[in-house]
């Protein structure tokens, strides 16, 4: 049985500020759903993430990887574990020319905005994708033909037991909204190399991709964004539309009546909630036009699920 005092105090030896026992993670997802970490640990920089590790390999402990929480769905009891943060506190960049060097913590819109600002074009288009650079590297985010791998340089992190990881961008096999050398790597940073670019012509394509997404997504509720991966032939939430699930309440979630490809927090929404209303979904489209919808979003801290 881990001794998870032992553990905490183990991990305040790294840094004593950055470990939180029994922190509830609701707060620190876009859906703001989710219970406590046994215990939560957020490095500041890079060497404090290898340390941690070091630390977390000893006690042969695997770490819950939480970057900015926006394509999770976390069970109401939280994680009976460690939670390794890398959010705000491991964020920022630096840009030299036509590159950057960004941390994986970084949201991505702030960082968008300042490579536009720059003239810099690659990822205007990705304006308004929810969480971290970190998990958009994991999942090739993208939008309107425009995806995260077509910017990568490099990926720096760590594999779960502390090895140094470094990737170029050759190294990496990107698929439709997948990585799959990057699903093991804890990442930290990395380089993006961008187009130079008329300023005004960027921030004109951007700021049309935000009030898109404004005028056709319910960002006025919390989210995970779409739930599912759109199937090949097909539109997710079209599907889901057309089997009569659109506005469907199941106790305080709801499959969105501005965009069916999103299921919301109407407010008080419990996971196993929003989990029910997603399998419910995805029976329905599945019983009428025989297509499997595939999440997008992680289940995390669910008894019957490991992902």
């Amino acid at each position: 049985m881990t001794d998870w005092m032992q553990v905490e105090s183990w991990l305040k030896q790294v840094d004593p500020r950055q470990v939180e026992a029994n922190k509830i993670l609701a707060p620190l997802t876009s859906y703001t759903i989710g219970g406590p970490a046994r215990l939560f640990v957020a490095p500041v920089s890079e060497e404090n993430v290898d340390k941690v590790l070091e630390t977390l390999t000893l006690l042969e402990i695997e770490p819950f990887v939480l970057g900015g929480g926006s394509n999770v769905l976390i069970s109401d009891t939280g994680w009976d574990g460690v939670v390794l943060h890398i959010g705000q506190n491991l964020s920022g960049w630096e840009f030299e020319g036509n590159t950057a060097t960004v941390f994986a913590g970084t949201s991505l819109l702030p960082f968008i905005r300042a490579a536009v600002n720059r003239g810099l074009g690659g990822m205007e288009l990705m304006a308004g994708i929810p969480g971290s650079v970190g998990g958009a590297l994991r999942m090739n985010a993208g939008a309107f033909g425009q995806e995260i791998e077509a910017s990568v340089v490099k990926v720096r992190g760590f594999f779960p037991d502390g090895a140094k990881v470094a990737l170029g961008r050759a190294a990496i096999e990107f698929g439709y909204r997948s990585a799959p050398e990057l699903q093991r790597v804890i990442i930290t940073s990395a380089q993006f190399e961008f187009s130079k670019e008329d300023t005004n012509v960027l921030t004109e394509r951007m700021d049309d991709v935000l009030r898109m997404r404004k005028t056709k997504q319910p960002l006025e509720f919390p989210s995970c964004g779409s739930v599912f991966k759109r199937p090949p032939g097909y539109y997710a939430g079209a599907l889901i539309e057309e089997v009569g699930m659109k506005g469907k309440v199941h106790g305080r979630a709801q499959v969105s009546t501005k965009h069916a490809g999103f299921i919301v927090n109407l407010g008080g929404a419990t996971a196993k909630q929003v989990r029910e209303l997603m399998e419910l979904v995805a029976a329905k489209v599945k019983k009428r036009f025989g297509v499997e919808l595939e999440r997008e979003v992680k289940l995390i801290g669910f008894d019957d699920v490991r992902e």
